[in-house]
């Protein structure tokens, strides 16, 4: 690493985290390119993000020093917006579960003379909608973000009310389509002057292909999926497969499957299925987890079943496995990781 450089981790699940850095020209550039292309003028920056992350670095610390405009980083449990927020033009940076907070503060939203908010880390969730739809009118902007730490930002949409079509996914002004033609089902490719170098690279990479299926208009894209295991859970990676295999190699005769399921307050999450010939605890399996990973993000919920159902080419059997569930799904421990 340069000095030039900043560093930043994707996490790791069955070794150490990859680090991935930025040149703080591409920083600088990004964060003032989103913002002139998304957010306008602002007084100050309101931020529920991490700065150790790409996403709050970016929003909660380079733009508010580019833009010479205070920030208040605000955990996800105040009563209420500090008195200081009041009476200015502010932008808002969320993570999928800031928008349960937002959604007990509208008064003070809608007395805010403008406000706009950048969405990132992961899909919108149900809160999202009913504040889109309590300040429809009111001159609230919201703004989704796609992109990666590989990649930097990649294309955003317009968050739109409740029964509004979000749109297709536009990409911005300096990322590029690496692939020539379009067809359906592709690969989601691109060429950007922000993308990443490895920490095992010499140089960063001309293009970065990822593992997101689209389908391509012009300079839009409709995204089809992630084609890997891999989800965000609040803006912390989760690789579905690496999880399951861990835990099953850890223990003798356990089979185990990870499912994604959609969560109302973190937008993506997952549930643990397990199937043993003896009783394993919570507390035994987050034991054996903690034992064979690096670092690993709980799941929301676990099923002991008698067996996980599997098709003749060994994939999971979703719906045979949702009927095998034995008793009402276990909440995860709080703090297990």
């Amino acid at each position: 690493m340069t000095a030039r450089e900043v560093e930043f981790r994707t996490s790791g699940h069955t070794g150490s985290p990859t680090v991935w850095l930025r040149t703080r020209e591409q920083l600088r550039a990004e964060a003032e390119l989103i913002a002139n292309e998304l957010v306008g003028e602002v007084e100050q920056i309101v931020s529920f993000a991490p700065v150790e992350h790409l996403f709050g670095k970016l929003f909660a610390q380079i733009l508010p020093e580019l833009r010479g405009v205070p920030v208040h980083h605000l955990t996800h449990a105040p009563a209420g917006l500090p008195p200081e927020v009041e009476k200015k033009r502010t932008l808002f940076v969320c993570l999928p579960s800031s928008w349960l907070l937002l959604r007990h503060l509208l008064g003070q939203l809608k007395a805010l003379p403008s406000a706009v908010a950048l969405h990132g880390t992961g899909p919108t969730v149900q809160a999202t909608d009913e504040v889109l739809e309590a300040l429809s009118g009111n001159g609230f902007r919201a703004f989704e973000l796609f992109g990666s730490t590989e990649t930097g930002g990649i294309a955003h949409r317009e968050i739109t009310p409740p029964g509004v079509d979000a749109g297709r996914w536009q990409l911005l002004p300096d990322v590029e389509f690496a692939d020539p033609g379009e067809s359906p089902g592709q690969w989601l490719h691109i060429r950007s002057p922000r993308l990443a170098r490895r920490g095992d690279m010499a140089f960063k990479p001309e293009s970065w292909r990822l593992p997101d299926v689209i389908h391509r208009d012009g300079r839009s894209f409709e995204f089809k999926g992630r084609a890997s295991a891999l989800i965000k859970v609040n803006g912390a990676r989760v690789n579905l497969e690496e999880l399951a295999t861990a835990l099953r190699n850890s223990v003798d005769g356990l089979d185990v499957a990870c499912l994604p399921v959609h969560d109302p307050v973190r937008a993506e999450h997952y549930e643990l299925f397990y199937s043993l010939d003896r009783d394993l605890s919570r507390q035994q399996i987050f034991a054996r987890l903690r034992s064979v990973m690096h670092d690993f993000t709980p799941p929301r919920a676990m099923h002991q079943v008698r067996r996980i159902p599997r098709t003749a080419t060994g994939k999971i059997a979703v719906t045979a496995l949702y009927a095998l569930t034995q008793q009402k799904p276990r909440v995860a421990l709080e703090g297990a990781s």
